[in-house]
């Protein structure tokens, strides 16, 4: 039934990447937005679809059989 393990890194990598896009998505927003009210009002809509998209895209990866194959990079050798 797919690699538990495997979907929770799946869901955490891609919460973090979303949360990225929030912070650079704000970041301009903050810069275009003419008051801090009109600021405010569209950081709240930003963060709410963001968090949606979220919970909505986690709730889609389970309906997945996934399994993470680490790159070299990630591979850790031991010596004994």
């Amino acid at each position: 039934m797919g690699n538990i393990r495997s979907k929770d890194k799946l869901k955490k990598d891609m919460a973090n990447e979303i949360t990225k896009l929030f912070h650079t998505a704000l970041d301009y927003a903050q810069v275009a937005c003419p008051t801090q009210d009109v600021f405010l009002a569209l950081r709240s809509k930003i963060l709410r679809s963001g968090n949606d998209c979220i919970r909505n895209l986690k709730r889609d990866i389970d309906k997945y059989e996934i399994e993470f194959i680490p790159t070299m990079e990630e591979l850790i050798q031991f010596k004994h």
